[in-house]
């Protein structure tokens, strides 16, 4: 479990272990190789689209994991979240202004919230659960290149 803290309206824990089941985690591999999802589910005319749902010919947002991920690549793949639904929702009192430090094995590393659709959370490898106490490798994702990764970490907290 990672608590979010600092200078945000918001505190909140984040558990790792659930993302597995959540439709936002992707493939590190994907992610990397820029490969987008060919499929996008569009919510601009909510009753078109829960017509398209009752008929068959849209599923459901719910359903997206079980689609693409076969229960084999569950168990062997690689999986990251971005952290920005989670960053956003604890409110920063600063706004775009904040500043997150992200505190890990090697010491603490600073990083701007403005940066945040670029900052992911590697909670798995090859299946497994990176470290045994839960935590995290915080990796920051542009261009489809790692551009820093920082190692088991264990603290999130707003400036």
């Amino acid at each position: 479990m990672i608590q979010i803290l600092g200078k945000v309206r918001y505190q909140i824990t984040l558990d790792p272990s659930a993302w597995i089941f959540d439709d936002r985690k992707e493939d590190l591999e994907k992610v990397l190789a820029k490969v987008a999802d060919d499929e996008e589910i569009r919510f601009e005319d909510s009753k078109e689209w829960n017509r398209q749902i009752i008929e068959g010919s849209s599923k459901p947002p719910t359903l997206k994991t079980e689609k693409k991920f076969k229960n084999k690549d569950l168990l062997e793949g690689t999986f990251i979240i971005c952290l920005e639904p989670f960053l956003e929702y604890t409110e920063p009192e600063r706004g775009e202004d904040a500043m997150i430090t992200f505190t890990h094995d090697e010491g603490a590393t600073i990083l701007p919230y403005s940066e945040r659709g670029n900052i992911y959370a590697q909670f798995s490898r090859e299946g497994k659960r990176l470290y045994d106490d839960g935590m995290v490798d915080i990796l920051v994702i542009e261009n489809g290149e790692i551009r820093e990764k920082l190692i088991h970490a264990t603290g999130i907290k707003f400036d």
